[in-house]
């Protein structure tokens, strides 16, 4: 394997490394969900925060899962343990049936280091 290669993975690496930082027991499923959530944050073109529902597309993820996954991401887990406070969801104005996901500080801050490693 040459060095370019050695150095992508050791980024990937040490992509994972900033996530068993915050919690030792957190699996790569979750860390796609943040990816996923991450990467649909809105643009100032659309300015269309992503949905629970379009998570759970973009990561073929059931929605329960997405769900389970996004509070673990949030400020509190099913079982009112601390959560990991990188993003937020809130109910959308405009269809009350419907979660849209926004990255808090702490997440854009990750997603700016992620982007920064790679």
């Amino acid at each position: 394997m040459n060095s370019r290669s050695n150095r992508k993975l050791h980024s990937l690496m040490r992509v994972n490394e900033l996530f068993l930082e915050e919690r030792s027991e957190i699996n790569a499923a979750l860390i796609n969900s943040y990816l996923a959530a991450a990467m649909s944050q809105p643009d100032a073109v659309d300015g269309t925060a992503p949905t629970v529902k379009d998570l759970s597309k973009l990561t073929d993820l059931p929605y329960a899962t997405m769900s389970r996954h996004l509070r673990y991401l949030g400020d509190r887990e099913r079982d009112g343990k601390e959560g990991m406070h990188l993003v937020q969801v809130d109910v959308n104005p405009d269809n009350r049936r419907e979660k849209q996901v926004f990255l808090t500080h702490k997440g854009e801050e990750l997603r700016a280091e992620i982007l920064r490693l790679l």
